[in-house]
């Protein structure tokens, strides 16, 4: 069984490719995740760089040994190895996959010997001492997570006294101690004529003053502006996402919910690139902002607790940058369904409550469709046709028809679209509307003082490849 393992930090991902060896990795399995026992292929992201450094078992091991080696000297001090600082002699005419050089305190400079060819020049690439932190850190997820290529570690042991043996002079060594001798010694003769202070009995404080204290400080706390609240920049994790976003006010408008709706869907179906091992649905709760950004997920069974990390999810979640947090702004709650078959499900949270009723009892709010003129209708539909037809060029993969609905501006830009049925909203890549999607800056659904004006169409991809392009209600 093919399995993909990813290690993610703000500068640096650590994607992992393998497989299970079933004869090897029975006794392994913890009931929830597979063991990968064979490695395919490991690939390291590190921004800005667009392509990653890759490469099989060989090219892994030495990245973790280098990295965690190299960690440790760099945060003890002490120099124990010199195979990673520093260009090495060639092992029977191969040279180490991967080094790491010091260049200064801030700068460290990864090479990485393509293992395709030995001939061709290394992969050198200047990290700061974030990307080498962040890097560290993928490499200790990776071999903290015992379900994922056990034979592999960072080998690192503990200093010999020979190793952190300190070649300094006694004189020197012994200059803090003198120091701090005679400064404690200065500090007892101030001490010593310092008058005794006067003993005066703690006043008992005021029963109402501490309960109100006590309250503001428990606010402070859950507002996340307390000493007990979560580092500022962190993302809301699954145990703090019931009081933390939902707490928020929610956004109930049903246009609103539509085109966040459309966003988040967007945005996870783009981003979700794993293939499903799981067998039952994952059920997530997931909050968004006003501007679309997801700020946090919960998940809601324990299929969706034991494989989020096959799900995009956490990826997606809005960190606030220069260590700031995130703004407390009205919030949407969705329903995000992760289905076997690889499709992704979006709704509205409240939507499907049985105590809020069938989401087909709200009325369905829609843009106002002004342009009536057949004369203008017809020109919008040809022009709509062509853009259409030019941007289609995937052949079908569904055996019934697509149909939308969609909203067109005066210029002929594709404003608003939906499906009308369930296959066309689960076959919608296979469709160019989301790529040709353009939302006016003063377009607002079903409001009728806008100055735009908009045709409604209904357009038809048929199985057999053919475009048909109409006018929602027909000619008049």
């Amino acid at each position: 069984m093919s399995i993909q393992r990813q290690y993610s930090l703000p500068t640096c991902k650590l994607v992992l490719e393998g497989l299970t060896d079933d004869n090897l990795s029975g006794d392994r399995q913890d009931g929830s995740r597979p063991l990968m026992s064979i490695l395919v292929s490991a690939e390291c992201y590190l921004p800005p760089r667009k392509e990653p450094i890759a490469g099989g078992q060989e090219f892994f091991q030495s990245l973790v040994n280098v990295v965690s080696h190299y960690a440790q000297e760099f945060l003890s001090g002490v120099k124990r190895f010199s195979f990673y600082t520093i260009p090495v002699e060639p092992r029977d005419g191969v040279p180490t996959p991967v080094q790491l050089q010091k260049i200064n305190p801030n700068l460290h400079r990864l090479i990485v010997q393509p293992q395709e060819s030995y001939n061709s020049a290394p992969i050198e690439i200047d990290l700061s001492s974030v990307q080498l932190f962040d890097l560290v850190e993928a490499v200790d997820q990776f071999c903290a997570d015992s379900q994922t290529l056990p034979q592999i570690h960072g080998n690192l042991r503990s200093l010999s006294r020979q190793e952190a043996k300190v070649h300094e002079p006694v004189a020197k060594r012994a200059l803090p101690a003198t120091v701090g001798l005679s400064s404690l010694a200065v500090a007892a003769l101030a001490f010593f004529w310092m008058p005794i202070p006067t003993y005066q009995r703690p006043i008992e404080a005021v029963p109402g003053e501490s309960s109100e204290e006590s309250r503001q400080g428990t606010e402070a706390i859950a507002s996340g502006n307390g000493p007990g609240s979560r580092p500022a920049g962190s993302p809301p994790g699954p145990a703090q996402f019931g009081t933390t976003l939902v707490s928020n006010r929610q956004i109930t408008d049903v246009s609103e919910l539509q085109r966040l709706e459309r966003e988040v869907y967007n945005q996870i179906d783009r981003a979700w690139r794993t293939p499903p091992t799981f067998s039952e649905a994952l059920v997530y709760q997931v909050a968004a902002g006003t501007d679309g950004a997801i700020l946090g997920y919960k998940p809601e069974n324990q299929a969706a607790r034991d494989y989020q990390d096959e799900t995009p999810l956490l990826d997606l979640v809005y960190i606030p940058v220069d260590g700031g947090t995130a703004t407390a702004e009205e919030v949407a709650v969705f329903r995000v369904v992760f289905e076997p078959s690889n499709t992704v499900q979006v709704s509205p949270w409240e939507g499907d409550r049985s105590e809020v009723g069938d989401r087909s009892e709200v009325p369905e709010v829609t843009p106002v469709a002004d342009i009536q003129d057949p004369t203008v209708l017809e020109s919008l539909q040809q022009q709509v046709y062509d853009t259409i037809d030019r941007a289609w060029t995937q052949n079908p993969e569904f055996e019934q028809d697509l149909i939308y609905r969609i909203w067109v501006n005066a210029q002929g830009a594709i404003v608003d679209y939906e499906g009308t049925n369930s296959l066309a909203k689960t076959a919608l890549d296979q469709t160019p509307l989301k790529e040709l999607h353009q939302p006016s800056a003063d377009y607002v659904r079903n409001t009728t003082g806008s100055d735009s004006s908009l045709a409604e169409f209904r357009v038809v991809f048929t199985s057999g490849g053919i475009l048909q392009i109409s006018p929602w209600k027909g000619f008049r």
